[in-house]
């Protein structure tokens, strides 16, 4: 094995040291458990990164945020010894767990998260800043969109890739102001939910039936009081719909069906409509030109994360921004059009009035 740069070497023994007290804590420093414990932890903690330091093609990638179950799976996923392709080129070293306090659900997470964290191997940092000088890529993690400008700047400023997991931000402004900031600093960033990478989903994107003239996805909604409607749990289905239906959508129009349930119907050119219905799990159909199919089905979290190791080796995004902010765009005009007692509101128009306020809200964390 060549050679280790001295400052891998350094991170390799921050990391031991904190493990080591970790260990302490729970097992005592002076029990034979305590001493068996430090002999698994030289093999589990300082060989796989010795590995990981001493291999330029390695990836080492950061979670900022453990408020959310992602935080767990997604690591599980990247640190498999058995994964194969981009997925075994990445690894999971550290984690900042930021939570939001006003979020109950974010509050209890964040210490059970975090100690599963440790346990995993994966070291804990006090700051975003602290993390970024040990990452090469980042998982923004956060359940919360609303920090998600004010944690991604500095991941932008410093040149690091970074995965945003839905929602991207909780308003449509902040989402604009999030891309604008990647296109700024030369820094490629993406967004998706898991849905997007369903089977049946990608085979519809893919002219599995054609031109697609109707299509519905369906998923549950989990209303959160910080964020408009869908943006919270409906943007599943939400994703769904856009990864059949495409960009082009004209407009949204908000109404209910079943009892009180939220339907949202938008209309693309050519008389093309896509719906977003409020149900139990996770489903949809759509009908083209040459046939239907069943779409928006959960196929796991390992086809996006196929997406994101790629993009954290390529830089190339495998979903356009347009497509995210049409999307994002989308569920802000299912709240305005409930504002405005159901009636059709216009999605360039929403856009925008959302873009003029991009300035004003990048000068409040850059200073311009």
């Amino acid at each position: 094995m060549a050679l280790i740069e001295v400052a891998g070497f350094v991170r390799i023994q921050e990391r031991a040291r904190g493990a080591l007290n970790f260990y302490k804590s729970r097992y005592g420093g002076d029990n034979q458990v305590f001493h068996r414990q430090l002999i698994l932890l030289v093999a589990l903690w300082l060989v796989p990164h010795l590995a990981v330091a001493d291999d330029p093609a390695q990836i080492r990638v950061g979670i900022i945020g453990l408020d959310t179950s992602h935080a767990i799976n997604f690591p599980e996923i990247m640190n498999d010894p058995d994964s194969t392709g981009d997925l075994a080129l990445c690894h999971v070293v550290a984690a900042y767990p930021q939570g939001s306090p006003d979020i109950e659900s974010s509050v209890s997470r964040v210490p059970k998260y975090t100690a599963q964290i440790e346990e995993m191997g994966i070291e804990i940092v006090d700051s975003i800043d602290q993390l970024l000088t040990r990452v090469d890529a980042v998982l923004l993690e956060t359940n919360d969109g609303r920090p998600h400008l004010e944690q991604a700047l500095p991941c932008f400023r410093a040149g690091k890739r970074v995965f945003i997991d839905k929602p991207m931000a909780a308003s449509l402004v902040d989402v604009l102001a999030i891309f604008t900031a990647a296109e700024k600093y030369e820094v490629p960033t993406f967004s998706s939910s898991s849905l997007r990478y369903g089977k049946t989903t990608q085979q519809v994107r893919h002219g599995s039936i054609g031109t697609v003239s109707e299509c519905v996805g369906q998923s549950p909604v989990q209303l959160e009081k910080t964020h408009p409607d869908l943006y919270w749990y409906g943007i599943h289905g939400v994703e769904s719909l856009f990864t059949v239906m495409g960009t082009g959508c004209v407009s949204v129009q908000r109404g209910t069906y079943d009892d009180g349930k939220i339907e949202v119907v938008g209309r693309w050119p050519n008389g093309r409509t896509g719906t977003f219905r409020q149900g139990q799990g996770y489903s949809g159909h759509a009908i083209g030109e040459n046939g239907e199919a069943a779409i928006g089905a959960y196929d796991g979290y390992a086809p996006l994360l196929v997406e994101v190791a790629r993009f954290f080796r390529t830089g190339e995004v495998p979903v356009e921004p347009a497509e995210t902010i049409e999307l994002h765009a989308f569920m802000t005009a299912a709240d305005e059009s409930q504002r405005l007692g159901g009636a059709e509101v216009e999605l360039d128009d929403l856009i925008r009035r959302a873009r003029s306020q991009v300035p004003a809200r990048l000068a409040e964390f850059e200073g311009e």
